[in-house]
């Protein structure tokens, strides 16, 4: 027990708390993926038919049906623990909400972590179930920096942020198994006339966080109140019109409307005293997301790109600018400076 307890230590050392544990959930999703997959009991519901390939790669026998596709959503769980082992080493300060040494860079992590491996499993089982996971990291990542930007704007603490980061996630992530029930469990007729519902909560939650974003960068610029409007809005704007895609066309007009209205009401809100010593992070995360957003299309199984055999799919593609980007985003949050810091200047 001596030798065990020597051992911890000397890996907790190494790594330290929060790597460790979250490079434990993360192995324990693995494993339990494989118990399931051995099992062969995850739920027979699909979302494809025989001979038909969503995201163009072609399906493999075994416990990973989509081995690219699905092995490099690693990129996003590298990238959490990687936030982890660098917040395990950094020097605590209160430069801004990352540096503190608190919760709120564990979450930030754990939203990353969230997408890749619930992405694992969608592409690895081609399950609702697995389909659902994905959504689920998804959403729970976009909405902290949508929260987090909130956060500053209104004087949130660190405890009630990540106590409405919570609420928020599980009612949104509960709207979406209810909305899927019949096709996750089997049980239930699910809210299927709400079909907009993931793509139209992913897409405002990125349009609120820029308009967030581009009000405090604006605050120092000389634009008058009507040219700040339209520069606030016309970003996601643009962005829908070259990205958004949806059944339900009405939505991108709601999105339109709703990235208008936010604009006004943002506009007339003084925002947080935050000093950027670069906007280099915010860029390339930005940019390796919209190129990301760009390529998707051509991932998919009717693109005249599609090579179902190959080792490189454009969809895996996809996957690693994304885990890019939430590197990017990580460096651009944690390089930020507070008012009230003691570095601010």
């Amino acid at each position: 027990m001596r030798g065990i307890d020597l051992e911890e230590k000397l890996f907790l050392n190494r790594f330290g708390r929060r790597f460790t544990t979250g490079l434990i959930v993360s192995i324990s999703f693995l494993l339990v993926y494989t118990i399931i997959g051995l099992l062969d009991a995850w739920p027979s519901g699909v979302t494809y038919e025989e001979g038909v390939y969503g995201w163009c790669e072609s399906f493999s026998s075994g416990l990973i049906l989509e081995p690219v596709n699905t092995l490099t959503n690693l990129a996003f769980v590298v990238v959490g623990l990687a936030i982890l082992d660098r917040t395990d080493r950094q020097k605590n300060s209160n430069l801004n909400g990352f540096t503190k040494g608190g919760v709120i860079p564990v979450v930030y992590a754990g939203a990353v972590i969230a997408i890749g491996l619930g992405s694992f499993a969608m592409h690895g089982t081609r399950t609702y179930l697995g389909s659902f996971l994905d959504w689920g990291g998804m959403l729970i990542f976009i909405l902290f920096p949508v929260l987090y930007r909130l956060r500053e704007y209104i004087g949130w603490s660190d405890e009630i942020f990540v106590r409405n980061h919570i609420l928020l996630s599980i009612m949104i992530l509960a709207i979406e198994f209810y909305r899927n029930s019949d096709d996750i469990i089997g049980i239930g007729e699910g809210l299927r006339r709400f079909g907009f519902f993931t793509d139209f909560v992913w897409a405002e939650c990125i349009g609120l966080w820029m308009i967030f974003e581009l009000r405090i960068y604006l605050e120092r610029t000389s634009y008058g109140s009507g040219e700040r409007v339209f520069i606030l809005s016309a970003a996601p704007i643009t962005l829908a019109l070259l990205t958004f895609s949806s059944s339900f066309p009405w939505t991108l007009v709601a999105l339109c409307a709703t990235f208008v209205i936010f604009s006004i009401l943002v506009n007339e809100v003084t925002p947080p005293s935050i000093y950027r010593p670069t906007q280099k992070w915010f860029v390339m995360g930005t940019s390796s997301f919209i190129i990301g957003m760009l390529i998707w299309p051509f991932g998919k199984a009717d693109s005249e790109f599609c090579v179902p055999d190959s080792i490189f799919q454009i969809h895996g593609l996809w996957h690693i600018l994304c885990a890019f980007a939430t590197w990017c985003f990580y460096l651009h949050f944690v390089s930020e400076r507070t008012r009230g810091s003691s570095e601010s200047e």
